[in-house]
Formats: structure tokens, C-alpha cells, sequence
């Protein structure tokens, strides 16, 4: 070629089209990232580490606390256990479903679920091409109709009813509970230990495509029961709720530490694959505790609404995206389903509108969140909020708070500010009347 300039000429030519042609290509966009959203069953304000807690260790919790964004002011949309579900996955409040209130194992609810009609968040996230799995609670219906698998999600592990017992796998009706799928399935384990390596099976399963993976946890749910306490419920035997675990706060404690550890086994799978840096990981928890569920510093407690029964904890950890930050802002769980759509790139549904606000922008910028007016009610109580000031309404009391002064919830203004008290209450009537135009399953 040395000997031919024509040839040395014509080769430079063409090198410098090719580095020319590749100069002008556009810049390849980021893949969509990888989304994980783990929620605690009946875990209180107060129950991990980085909440204050110094009687149950949770390190890894702790770290996406540290390193990630705690949000000291967010709340499930019910505070009992199948409402709050509704509202995550579908991004709008649990009336619309016609689920306010619990799906039990036991009476004519067992017959009801989440209408498979309904456009949930696994489905969004399926038109942009995620692999969609839940590992864990269900309780959106017990029926094979309303069965995860018929609502957008490809793979699913885990039981459809409130609890089970931890180790043989039967619910509070004494009914077998636990799927693969569609198919009931015999699998020996501590439902925690299960709900991790399913998790992480599936992250590992589909490490080079985007995915959405929903762990909601049974701990620290009843039944009492660590990783080597017995079974106890069965077919053909009487049980108790709670169990027969003696020592309670050491098996509740356990459930929880157990919980935290499954936690660590999915962000080090994270961090094994090369995942970390694209993946968001949410925490939080479906209500607040039962009376011994660590709700400190918090009034009320699972099933109320008071701030014990729907203030609960919540992080967002994303490696190198979201800073180390504490939030105040007033969020709830059927937020998520706008921010993780957002993230995605999936277009809003048009057809049926979200109730949630995308808080992607609180995430990776921490910008301010406009306000915005809130609703719970459950049987017979229902409450507003509306910046700090909390109207709730239960049996004969017209209550209002001033939460940022008063978190405990324990003098009543109501009496004092009653143009307040007025423009609040309008406000809840109209959206009562508009959730009361949707027949309610359950109550």
C-alpha cells in the first residue's frame, strides 16, 4: 500500500467517513431502569433503625436510609392491608376498586378481588417491554380470576390470602396457600426465606432486560413465628391468630430482622450483576402496626386514622441517582405508580386518571411537590389532610390537628378554628360523594 499513494489516499478517505458517519450518530439513551418495590406487612412508624428503633436490627434498611432518601412524612392509602394494595397498584384510591376495606379469608369477601378489567402497574410497565414478577402477599382476591398473573405480572410466588402461617403454609381459614402462578404448589420453607430467593431468582432470571419486581413481605404480620418456631395451623386443626409463640417480642423481632436480611440479599444481587446503578429499590409498609408495632412517637395504630394507623416508614435507594436526603413532603402509596411510569417512559393512562402524583423529580432532584388535598376512610371514620392540618372524623368526635406542631395528635383545635374545620369538611364531602358513585366489595 506504501508503494500506491492512489491506495494510501482512498483508505484515509474511507477511515475518515467511517469516524465522520460515527461522530453523527446520536448519543444511545439510557435503558429504562429497573424498578423494585418492597413492602412490610403491618410495620409501625417506628420500627427499623434509622426510625429510631434500638430494639431490632435492621443494617440494611439502614444503609438505604443513609444512603438514599427517608421519608418521614409518608403514608399507606388505608390503614388495614387489601385497600392500600388497590391503591399502589393502580395508582388511585381503593374506592375506585371497590376494595376500602379487608379481603378476609373467611365470609362472602373471600368471593371478591381486584377487577381484572382494572389497569394496574404491572400492566403499564409490560407495554414497554418489563418482565413483571410479586414474590410474596397477594390479597386482591383469592379466586383464580383475580390470581397476579391475570393482572400484568409474568411471574408470581407466594400466597393470595391476608397471612399464613409461616411455615406450613396455611391461611387463617385453615386453606392451603401457596402459588406458582396459577398452580398451588408444595414448597418446604420460612415464607421470609422464600419470598428473598424468589426475588432474587428472578433478578438474576432477568438481568439483561428491564424489569419490575413487587415483594411485599408477610413479616411482621401474625402469626409470631421466627425461622425455627413450629408450625400450627393445618386442615384439620383450631388455631388462634396470633399463635402459640410465647415470647412474642422476640419472634416479632425476629420477623423483622429476617425481613432486613432478605433486604441485603437483594441489593447485593444488585450489586453482583452490575444492576445498581440502574435500579431503583422502594421500601415501605401497607399500615401501620398493630399496639405493639412500634408506631412511636404516633397516635393510633393499624385499622385506625389516626397517624399509628397510616404513617409508616419509607426509603428510596438508588445508587448513584438519588443523593442522601430526609423529605417532608406529604406522600402516599399510590404515588408509586406514577413515578415508576414516569421513570419508565410510560405514558399516563388517559381512560381512567391517577389519583397518585409522580414524585420522580423529589427523587432525583428534590424538588418541592405542589400541594394537594388527601383523603382515607375507612367504616366508619374518615379524615383530610391538608399541609399540616389533619380533619378526622370517627364515631362522634370532629377532630382537627395541627401535625406539624402536634405529631402526636393530641390537642384538638377543632373548636377554635372552625372556618377551617368548614372548608375542610366541604372538601371531604365532595369526594366522598364522588367514591361513594363506585359500589363498594368490601368494607
Amino acid at each position: 500500500m506504501a508503494d500506491n499513494p492512489s491506495t494510501i489516499y482512498r483508505f484515509l478517505f474511507a477511515l475518515a467517513s467511517v469516524l465522520f458517519v460515527s461522530s453523527c450518530e446520536a448519543p444511545q439513551p439510557p435503558p429504562p431502569p429497573n424498578l423494585i418495590l418492597i413492602m412490610a406487612d403491618d410495620l409501625g412508624y417506628g420500627g427499623i433503625g434509622s426510625y429510631g428503633n434500638d430494639t431490632i436490627q435492621t443494617p440494611h434498611l439502614d444503609r438505604m436510609a443513609a444512603e438514599g432518601l427517608r421519608f418521614t412524612d409518608f403514608h399507606s392509602n388505608g390503614s388495614v392491608c387489601t385497600p392500600t394494595r388497590a391503591a399502589l397498584l393502580t395508582g388511585r384510591y381503593q374506592q375506585r376498586a371497590g376494595l376500602e376495606g379487608v379481603i378476609y379469608a373467611r365470609g362472602e369477601t373471600r368471593e371478591t378481588g381486584l377487577d381484572t378489567n382494572t389497569y394496574t402497574l404491572a400492566d403499564a410497565l409490560k407495554t414497554k417491554g418489563y418482565a413483571t414478577g410479586i414474590m410474596g402477599k397477594w390479597h386482591l382476591g383469592y379466586n383464580r380470576a383475580f390470581n397476579p398473573v391475570k393482572h400484568g405480572f409474568d411471574t408470581f410466588y407466594g400466597y393470595v390470602s391476608g397471612n399464613v402461617d409461616f411455615h406450613s403454609h396455611y391461611d387463617n381459614a385453615g386453606v392451603y396457600d401457596w402459588y406458582h402462578n396459577l398452580d398451588s404448589i408444595q414448597e418446604e420453607g420460612y415464607v421470609t426465606d422464600l419470598i428473598t430467593t424468589h426475588a432474587t431468582d428472578f433478578i438474576t432470571a432477568h438481568q439483561g432486560e428491564p424489569f419490575f419486581l413487587y415483594v411485599p413481605h408477610e413479616a411482621p404480620h401474625v402469626p409470631f413465628q421466627g425461622r425455627n418456631d413450629p408450625a400450627y395451623r393445618f386442615s384439620d386443626n383450631s388455631f388462634t391468630y396470633y399463635g402459640p409463640v410465647k415470647d412474642r417480642n422476640r419472634a416479632y423481632r425476629e420477623m423483622v430482622e429476617v425481613m432486613d436480611e432478605g433486604i441485603g440479599a437483594i441489593l447485593d444481587k444488585l450489586e453482583a450483576l452490575g444492576l445498581a446503578e440502574n435500579t431503583l429499590v422502594v421500601f415501605i409498609s401497607d399500615n401501620g402496626g398493630e399496639t405493639f408495632g412500634h408506631n412511636d412517637p404516633l397516635n393510633g395504630a393499624k385499622g385506625s386514622l389516626l397517624e399509628g394507623g397510616h404513617r409508616v416508614p419509607a426509603l428510596a435507594y438508588w445508587k448513584g441517582k438519588i443523593k442522601p436526603e430526609v423529605t417532608d413532603h406529604t406522600t402516599l402509596s399510590f404515588d408509586w405508580m406514577p413515578t415508576f411510569l414516569s421513570l419508565a417512559g410510560v405514558a399516563l393512562p388517559t381512560a381512567a386518571p391517577l389519583d397518585g402524583q409522580d414524585l420522580s423529580a423529589l427523587l432525583l432532584e428534590n424538588e418541592v411537590l405542589p400541594d394537594r388535598p388527601l383523603f382515607w376512610r375507612y367504616r366508619q371514620a374518615r379524615s383530610i389532610r391538608q399541609g399540616p392540618w389533619k380533619l378526622l372524623l370517627q364515631e362522634q368526635d370532629t377532630l382537627l390537628f395541627d401535625l406539624a406542631a402536634d405529631l402526636g395528635e393530641q390537642t384538638n383545635l377543632a373548636n377554635s378554628e372552625t372556618v377551617l374545620v368548614d372548608s375542610l369538611l366541604r372538601q371531604l364531602q365532595v369526594w366522598e360523594a364522588e367514591m361513594d358513585s363506585v359500589p363498594q366489595k368490601t368494607r
